[in-house]
């Protein structure tokens, strides 16, 4: 072998040397280190991490939707009134439009719960092709390091499971965050992580919203001004929307779960923040019936069920409105005829 190859040898294995070192060092300290961003927010990542805790990876059904979804939905008083008692849980992510949900439920959701029959909410702001909220929401979703779509992002998140030096690659250059690791290491403290338990006052322990459960909506000229200028203002219906739910409930079909497309409740005050009012909201209830006729799933139409005590604002549930959807759904689905033997096994 020639001196030239020797030294490059020795070069490489030398190098090979202070990664492994470095490495090991990483998952000494990993513990210790804050969680990077993985997610588009808290509240995403605390639902991965609540689904991964369902070790059984089995959960009968899976409810999906926007914030609207997340606050009208309670797990555990769907079991309690389903007569079958099927376990159950809310995946609805703040702002989620039908494009955002065909990521999250699908590669997300379904991967981790295997649910037998999955409950899609939907709204007209769903499908407001000038809602900036929605627009945020699946750009921050798209963009973060777990969940970004591209080759790059794929082989971040690859690298960053079998490597605690990629998966804090960040933390690690900053010699603060190292400091303030090494201080927890001494105290023998690790840093928070997301919780399955939820987040306190905000996210129950099935990923319900807790954060509206006590408020009561009358009719506050602050809140259908936030409706009409950052949910509603400009509102077309975006065909694009409507064509992501078609092809959420035919990628869930195709795996041979149950589909089941619900019509959110609101208040008078929510459909009259639309620009054309009545008229708006009709062109989204026809839209909404499409897909059902379209795709051949069943569509739960409540938008005009809840009286106004029920509402946290226009358009959130409180707590005794999240109390009677969650009984109300149990007992359309039972009336629908949902199988209620088909359970989820491990």
């Amino acid at each position: 072998m020639s001196t030239r190859w020797r030294r490059l040898l020795t070069v490489a294995a030398a190098a090979l040397v202070v990664v492994l070192l470095a490495e090991g060092a990483s998952r000494l300290l990993a513990p210790y280190l804050t969680e990077p961003e993985r997610y588009g927010d808290d509240a995403t990542a605390v639902k991965v991490a609540q689904m991964e805790a369902r070790g059984d990876g089995c959960t009968d059904l899976v409810l999906a939707g926007n914030s609207m979804g997340r606050d009208a939905f309670d797990p555990a008083a769907f079991t309690a009134a389903d007569p079958n008692h099927r376990s159950a849980y809310n995946a609805s992510l703040d702002a989620a439009s039908p494009e955002l949900l065909e990521r999250w439920v699908v590669e997300e959701a379904v991967d981790r719960l295997r649910p037998t029959t999955v409950v899609l909410t939907l709204a007209s702001l769903d499908v407001n092709a000038s809602g900036p909220a929605t627009r945020a929401a699946l750009e921050a979703y798209d963009g973060a390091e777990q969940t970004r779509a591209d080759l790059i992002g794929r082989l971040g998140v690859t690298a960053g499971s079998v490597s605690d030096l990629v998966a804090y690659r960040t933390e690690l250059r900053d010699p603060a965050e190292v400091q303030a690791a090494l201080d927890r290491w001494r105290s023998g403290a690790p840093a928070e992580r997301p919780s399955a338990d939820g987040i306190d006052k905000v996210l129950g322990a099935d990923g319900e919203g807790l954060s509206r459960r006590a408020l009561r909506y009358r009719g506050d000229a602050g809140a259908k001004l936030f409706t009409r200028e950052q949910l509603l203002k400009g509102w077309t219906l975006d065909a694009d929307q409507v064509a992501a739910s078609r092809e959420l409930i035919e990628e869930l079909e195709a795996q041979g779960i149950a589909v089941v497309l619900v019509v959110l409740p609101v208040t008078d005050d929510y459909i009259a923040q639309h620009p054309n009012g009545v008229a708006d909201f009709d062109a989204f209830l026809g839209a909404a019936g499409g897909i059902a006729r379209d795709t051949g799933v069943p569509l739960i139409d409540l938008h005009d069920s809840a009286p106004v005590e029920r509402f946290a604002d226009t358009h959130h549930l409180n707590g005794d409105g999240a109390a009677w959807f969650s009984a109300e759904l149990a007992a359309q689905l039972d009336t629908l005829g949902v199988d209620p033997s088909a359970r989820c096994s491990d």
